[in-house]
């Protein structure tokens, strides 16, 4: 998933999300997009995990 940012994985979580919603995925891609977003979210959430690990070192090297 090299090159990909936290927001563009959760526009396109959002774009498959809604396609789930509007019956706009067919049978046949089912499977894959399901996969797709499995990955996504894995994704965001190992992105929200770094970040807030960051976030923390920050805060605590200014002794916060």
């Amino acid at each position: 998933m090299e090159g990909l940012t936290y927001e563009k994985a959760e526009q396109e979580l959002e774009q498959i999300l809604d396609d789930l919603r509007n019956d706009r995925i067919g049978i046949d891609a089912l499977a894959e997009k399901v996969e797709r977003a499995s990955k996504l979210i894995v994704f965001c959430k190992e992105k929200l995990a770094s970040t807030e690990k960051k976030v923390e070192e920050i805060i605590k090297q200014l002794g916060l």
